[in-house]
């Protein structure tokens, strides 16, 4: 498909960029490129959207490239009506920051960034890589795959997956479930209703579900605390690390399959076990090799 639109601009270093856009698609690739380049099209040729597309500002800022528009107000039928809206598609320089907003679609990154904003009224954020993200929308999926330093997410309603983050991350869903499947740091993980995992859990995890599991398949220094109203909560601990355990259920089994032993020497390597639900089992285990 041809752009309605296309501008260039030279930018032989990372770039700032700001995009926004009502609603359609939005998609950043970072490569090795020294210009930043910006495509816009009309998905489905309505000449709403040219209109909108046309009134554009697309300008560069000294390092800084802006795309945003005129302020539209527009219903739930005047957005199905109008098809997929616009696509955006920005190539820019590799560790470039992106601060990135769509008032309804999808958001997708692909290659390496560095800070990334990604907001979405609702849509699916999808971000390959970066430093630092802070990712929200009110009803969609995020999902991540590496953050070299800190994440934070927030989603209304829908699940949140991040692959590894290389210091803090705190994720917040009112409904759907969150995941990391490593982290260094701390984590804080909240959802009123939905699961909450960890594969390799970091410095530290607190997790709360109103209604949901809590799963943690390795811990092996730290401390995690989890609780659940109504669900199990799964912990393994790494092998040869002694474990302080504080084990609690309304209504449900504890049950640990850790041998019992004496307090730990100093110098030992150790985590705290703080785990707690109303309805539901609780569950200590040595984690698998």
């Amino acid at each position: 498909m041809t752009a309605d639109r296309t501008e260039s601009f030279e930018t032989p270093g990372p770039a700032k960029l700001r995009v926004n856009i009502p609603w359609g698609r939005l998609t950043v690739t970072a490569s090795g490129t020294s210009a930043t380049r910006i495509e816009l099209s009309a998905a489905n040729g309505d000449p709403s959207v040219r209109d909108w597309i046309a009134q554009a500002e697309i300008a560069q800022f000294g390092d800084e490239i802006v795309v945003r528009g005129p302020n539209l107000r527009w219903s739930l039928f005047s957005l199905l009506g109008s098809g997929r809206g616009i696509d955006a598609v920005v190539a820019t320089p590799a560790g470039s920051d992106a601060t990135l907003s769509i008032g309804a679609g999808r958001i997708e990154t692909t290659g390496r960034l560095a800070t990334v904003r990604a907001n979405t009224g609702a849509g699916n954020l999808h971000i390959a890589e970066c430093a630092d993200v802070h990712a929200n929308t009110g009803a969609g999926n995020i999902d991540i795959g590496v953050v070299t330093a800190s994440a934070e997410t927030k989603t209304g309603a829908g699940n949140v997956k991040i692959g590894k983050v290389g210091a803090n991350a705190e994720i917040t869903t009112a409904a759907g479930n969150a995941r990391i499947e490593e982290i260094t740091g701390a984590a804080r993980m909240k959802t009123a209703h939905g699961n909450i995992e960890i594969g390799a859990a970091g410095d530290s995890l607190d997790a709360f579900t109103s209604s949901g599991n809590v799963r943690v398949s390795r811990a092996d220094h730290g401390y995690v605390r989890a609780r659940t109203v109504s669900g199990g909560v799964s912990v393994g601990v790494a092998s040869g690390v002694a474990a302080l355990l504080d084990l609690r259920t309304v209504s449900g089994r504890v049950r640990s399959e850790l041998e019992a032993s004496g307090a730990p020497a100093d110098g030992e390597q150790r985590i705290e076990l703080v785990l707690s639900t109303v309805s539901g089992n609780v569950s200590v285990a040595r984690a698998a090799a």
